[in-house]
């Protein structure tokens, strides 16, 4: 009688082990990102609009990183047993145990190495979702208080998405991760029929469609479908932790007397352009921790002019025009023909137009934040994303606090470069959804919203708008031939500004007889322009000339004298000029200067990614930033808008005198924006 075959085991050796551990790790980091696009945030909204826009980034990006960690630990996990067996005096026997304990070794701390990134994964996942913010070393500088914790805890029970599912999730993810590796490893050395331990030849395949789908990967987010905001927020872990460790910039510190120096410095100058004395700056702004914290003085809370505005109560419609350019715009521009912006200039005739105003920092995110906050955007930081943690007051935060009703519309998704998030802390709701991203939809509903809703409140409101047919590349204006859409960038702008032109025109005919519109301020102005060729940039990051600096900005509405202002102006300025027409002045950080005050020739200041620029005294200033000694910038006349003459060789004094008041105002407004208030 025969006895029964006795059954094989297969098994993997050490090596082997890590292509199905990596694969489960990659399932696990799959299960996390779903958990985190698909669901909605803490406080009931989505945590972006369009999670389809997303998942596939995400599994293809953490593809990537845990290939690359696979070789890397191949790598060493080499480079450590030949130099054992180099240096080895055993026997054969012996040096093949030390080989397998090796490897054995080299699996448990790569088990171990993506374990921990998984756990820090998910904390990195509840902290977008909470704080819109990465896990970085100064958001936990931030939260390091013991009762941060307790804090988080409340967050928790009242998540509006599932409460607790957090906790669950991290019991479970290790397990679940154990148990798909367990499954992957019996799949894998089943494939082996001969042996006992699987073959190399066993392992062709998987290793095969892995090097397979690591090219795919690649080109898909870097070539096929590209995003930078998308690519910030999936950001992993593991390359959060690189950059804060090796790569990234820290911010440069002040000892006590630079910033005493400097607080001085900035405070004169502040006080020298706004002209007069109905702001004081306390003489230690202990009470704030920030050095632009100003205070307005009793004479000017009860001046007259204050409280009859204050007492009008009046509403707001703030319109950000995607990329509009002032070099496109008419009315900067009577040369134009035909003009792409016909209403704009017509409303502009009846209107206080600013001729020189100047964004305070590029593309959207820099220019809505700096007009939100009073300071430009960050020099080096994606403040939309890196600061997200930092409490920075803006116009419509006040504006709320003082019983304002106050919503802000977006027909591009908030959510994909993380100004959801700041909007959030600022506005009592936002309006967005994917079917209205075309500016005639947008502002049919932004239209009705405000007359069916936000009027019947029985309070002033703030409605701020922000439209996106005029985006680059510049073919999502509706009905856009196709012979439109194959002209040069230059001529297409002009086709999607003129849409929007006329988008806008039938938004105010459509309320401008409501009887709330006669004590409603409506501002208009670009979030940022665009470089098409001139000075040699056509890209956004290439410099701070007027292609992308100087954008169209009008105030209209009663008393408002109709006068084209010369006076050089930026978007930090729009916060404070806002509060003063709503009669409203509160202690604040805004760098930023009442336009209306009717004083001096103004100061204007932007950052736009490692540029910085200031207008003042009659001169505009554009220089790399950090200020490299020996540098030549560019010096300009304020009053050529165009930017044609260069006059930086014939001004050399000029140059250093503004380098100087320059470099203490940016690193003013990085220190401070860092901080918050």
């Amino acid at each position: 009688m025969t006895s029964p075959a006795k059954k094989v085991v297969h098994y993997l050796n050490p090596l082997q082990k890590l292509i199905p551990l990596s694969l489960a790790f990659w399932f696990s980091h799959i299960i996390l990102r779903v958990l985190l696009l698909f669901r909605s945030n803490p406080y009931g909204y989505p945590f972006v609009s369009k999670p389809d826009w997303y998942i596939f980034h995400a599994v293809c990006l953490d593809f990537l990183w845990i290939c690359n960690s696979l070789v890397i630990f191949l790598l060493l996990a080499g480079t450590v047993e030949f130099a054992t067996s180099f240096r080895a005096t055993q026997t054969s026997n012996q040096s093949r145990k030390s080989f397998f304990s090796i490897e054995s070794m080299s699996v448990t701390l790569y088990a171990l190495f993506h374990s921990v990134i998984l756990l820090f994964t998910l904390l990195d996942d509840e902290f977008q979702r909470f704080l819109g913010s990465h896990l970085s070393f100064g958001l936990l500088d931030t939260y390091k208080d013991p009762s941060s914790i307790k804090m988080l805890w409340d967050y928790v029970a009242n998540d509006y998405s599932v409460p607790y599912l957090q906790f669950f999730v991290l019991a479970l993810i290790l397990p679940f991760t154990y148990l798909i590796y367990r499954l992957l490893y019996f799949r894998l050395a089943a494939s082996s029929k001969n042996t006992h331990i699987a073959s190399n030849f066993s392992m062709k395949k998987p290793i095969l469609a892995m090097l397979i789908f690591y090219i795919c990967s690649f080109l898909f987010i870097n070539y096929i479908w590209t995003g930078n905001a998308r690519m910030i927020k999936l950001k992993p872990v593991v390359s959060i932790v690189y950059s804060e460790l090796f790569s990234a910039e820290k911010s440069g510190h002040l000892t006590e007397t630079e910033l005493s120096q400097y607080e001085k410095s900035y405070q004169n100058l502040w006080l020298k352009a706004e002209g007069d004395s109905l702001w004081k700056f306390p003489k230690t702004n202990f009470e704030s921790g920030n050095p632009l914290y100003r205070v307005p003085s009793k004479r000017l809370t009860q001046s007259e002019r204050l409280l009859s505005q204050r007492a009008k109560k009046p509403n707001f419609i703030v319109i950000f025009l995607e990329s509009h350019r002032g070099l496109n715009t008419g009315f900067l521009n009577p040369g134009l023909q035909p003009s792409p912006t016909p209403f704009f200039d017509s409303l502009a005739a009846y209107s206080r137009i600013w001729e020189r105003m100047h964004a305070s920092g590029v593309p959207t995110t820099g220019g809505l934040l700096s007009s939100h906050t009073g300071i430009p955007h960050h020099s080096r930081l994606a403040e939309a994303t890196d600061l997200a943690h930092v409490s920075i007051p803006s116009f419509a935060s006040v504006l709320s606090d003082s019983g304002y009703a106050t919503h802000y519309f977006s027909a591009a998704d908030p959510a994909w470069d993380n100004l959801g998030v700041w909007m959030a802390k600022w506005y009592n709701a936002q309006h967005y959804d994917r079917n209205r991203e075309d500016d005639s939809t947008f502002f049919v509903h932004a239209t009705s919203y405000i007359g069916d809703t936000l009027v019947r409140q029985n309070k002033p409101f703030l409605a701020t708008l922000m439209t996106r047919s005029n985006h680059y590349p510049f073919n999502f204006a509706a009905g856009m031939s196709d012979e439109e859409k194959q002209k040069p960038l230059t001529e297409r702008i002009n086709y999607t500004m003129n849409y929007a032109d006329r988008q806008l025109a039938r938004f105010i005919h459509s309320i401008e007889h409501e009887e709330w519109f006669q004590n409603t301020y409506i501002i208009i102005l670009a979030d940022h322009g665009f470089p098409l060729g001139e000075n040699g940039v056509s890209t956004m990051n290439g410099g701070g000339f007027s292609n992308v600096t100087w954008i169209p900005f009008l105030i209209s509405g009663k008393g408002i004298e109709a006068k084209r202002d010369t006076a050089t102006a930026a978007q930090m300025d729009i916060a404070p000029t806002i509060l003063e027409l709503a009669g409203i002045a509160v202690p604040n950080i805004f760098m930023g200067h009442n336009l209306l005050r009717g004083y001096g020739e103004g100061l204007s200041l932007g950052a736009y990614s490692r540029v910085v620029a200031i207008g003042f005294d009659g001169y505009r200033l554009i220089a790399k930033y950090p200020l490299v000694k020996g540098e030549t910038p560019w010096l300009f006349a304020e009053t050529d808008t165009h930017q044609n003459k260069n006059l930086a060789s014939k001004h050399p004094e000029e140059v250093k005198r503004l380098k100087e008041i320059l470099d203490t105002l940016i690193k003013m407004s990085d220190y401070s924006l860092e901080r918050g208030m």
